[in-house]
């Protein structure tokens, strides 16, 4: 009788939970469709702004053409050959590459010769009226649900008409008087002149800094005496710029460089991930002049770079025990990265890396857990991909597939034949993905580094606005709108096991297009 009294238990129980089951099931199977449905309304959506935006390019290239055509008419060859230029598709990377002028663009002048005047006149309208419909369209854009597009977008609006006071706005500038500045410089430049080799100056110590002399502790003294003095790090330079403050007890030259080259990055960084930091709420807002930037702080964030190596393992060891085997790292408790010197090689990529995590996890002032259960190797693999930015002379490179991290992916997949299916990979929290004998954990980096530029670039950035809602809310739990980390396979509509087969194929025409490019050059 107990026997059949608990077996009838039992069913009933199982029943009951039954019941539940199906009544949890219903509605996220509901809530699924629905999330499967808006994702087909942005893709359609998008693809329908794409299109518009390859129009409007080719319209604004075939009337600088014509524009160019009437210079060759004219006996105009530089002016030609300069409109031909203008001309020349624009790929994201391209709006990216050029730094907007400063100055505010001035009238034409009046000493222009006719022709001159007449094929400059038309240029400025041409590119005023062409960056007026590229507003419109990252406005239509961003609607569409892909805020990383809208910012590529306004970039190249600020391109063709620099003195678009929205599209300035919405990248950070402000006008003061004939120049575009950041808030921060337009505070500085009340006391200070920005120096490039020496950072924000006295106006008064500008002319005494360039004779070599140093004003440090209330006197002046000689470059070579400040820096014994500031060898003890409690002593350090300290180099405040829009968004960083660099101290360090290697030189003053090499800090500016380092808070230089981090400014930049951070440039890029802010318009890839536009979306990061701004719900879409405030994104509309932005874009409609109503908000401003989600980014400003009053705490820069803290970059600590010695002299050394070794003093870099001495000053951490107590913080991270295991710090002899790193190159770099950003400490979430003390919210600070920290780096050394090494004269024998550039140490930017880790520079770059570790700022990742800085300007993700510092985006919030709330000290919380990221990432620990599941989703652990996007943390890792889009700090990867931002260690391949680099910029030199007329070039920016961000995602470049030779660089080394993409290389070891592609390798990796398609000659060792080693792959963790993403679903599987995803579940995978951070004592999971880490605590692995060295040969996995290296393959491991090499897998999300890939994943990472698969999400970013395939089919042109289709994924891209889906990956960082995934980051924002890992990031940030308050943004997760199910009580969850909603998965890369919801938020891009699309399968695990189809983001697996898309991966691969990915990883197949990247080889193919460098091996091609690589006979071409050896030709």
């Amino acid at each position: 009788m107990t026997v059949l009294l608990r077996a009838r238990t039992l069913i009933t129980t199982l029943l009951v939970c039954g019941a539940i089951a199906l009544v949890l099931w219903l509605p996220s199977t509901a809530d699924a469709q629905s999330r499967q449905k808006r994702g087909e309304r942005s893709e359609r959506k998008l693809a329908t702004s794409r299109k518009q935006h390859t129009e409007y390019q080719e319209k604004f290239s075939a009337d600088v053409e014509r524009l160019a055509v009437y210079c060759d008419g004219k006996n105009l060859p530089e002016a030609a050959e300069h409109l031909r230029k203008l001309a020349a598709p624009l790929t994201r990377e391209l709006v990216r590459m050029g730094k907007l002028p400063s100055a505010v663009r001035p009238e034409l002048s009046s000493d222009l010769s006719a022709e001159e005047r007449a094929w400059k006149s038309q240029l400025r309208f041409l590119q005023k009226d062409h960056a007026k419909q590229l507003y419109l369209l990252s406005r239509r854009v961003l609607y569409a649900g892909s805020p990383s597009y809208a910012f590529d977008i306004v970039r190249e609006v600020a391109r063709h008409d620099p003195d678009h006071s929205t599209a300035r706005r919405l990248l950070g500038y402000k006008r003061s008087r004939n120049e575009w500045i950041t808030p921060f410089a337009a505070k500085m430049q009340k006391k200070y002149v920005w120096h490039e080799t020496y950072g924000w100056l006295l106006k008064s110590h500008v002319e005494n800094y360039e004779k070599g002399q140093r004003y440090f502790n209330g006197r002046w003294m000689t470059a070579a005496q400040e820096t014994e003095f500031r060898r003890d790090f409690k002593f350090a330079w300290e180099v405040r710029t829009d968004h960083f403050l660099v101290k360090t007890n290697h030189s003053l030259e090499r800090g500016v460089a380092v808070a230089k080259s981090l400014e930049e990055f951070y440039d890029n960084f802010f318009q890839i991930f536009a979306g990061f930091f701004n719900t879409p709420e405030q994104m509309e807002k932005l874009f409609s002049g109503r908000g401003s930037f989600q980014t400003s702080r009053n705490r820069p964030h803290e970059i600590h770079y010695y002299r050394t190596r070794d003093e870099y393992n001495q000053r951490l060891v107590k913080k991270i025990p295991q710090i002899a085997i790193t190159n770099g790292l950003f400490f979430t408790t003390d919210r600070t990265c920290y780096f050394y010197h090494d004269d024998a090689e550039s140490n930017d990529r880790t520079l770059f890396h570790e700022a990742t995590h800085q300007l993700f996890y510092e985006s919030s002032l709330r000290e919380r857990p990221i990432a620990v259960e599941e989703n652990f190797w996007i943390i890792e693999g889009i700090a990867c991909y931002m260690e391949s930015y680099s910029r030199t002379p007329g070039r920016l490179a961000l995602g470049d597939p030779r660089y080394t991290r993409f290389h070891a992916a592609r390798h990796r997949y398609l000659v060792d034949e080693y792959y963790v299916p993403l679903g599987r990979f995803a579940s995978m929290g951070m004592r999971a993905f880490q605590m692995k004998e060295r040969s996995i954990l290296a393959k491991n980096y090499s897998q999300a580094s890939g994943l990472a530029h698969f999400f970013m670039h395939y089919d042109d950035g289709r994924y891209r606005d889906a990956l960082i809602r995934h980051l924002s809310q890992l990031y940030h739990p308050e943004l997760r709108p199910v009580g969850y980390t909603e998965s890369l396979a919801d938020l891009t509509s699309t399968q695990f096991s189809d983001l697996d087969r898309q991966y691969g194929q990915y990883l197949k025409l990247l080889q193919k297009g460098l091996d091609e490019l690589e006979r071409g050059e050896e030709k």
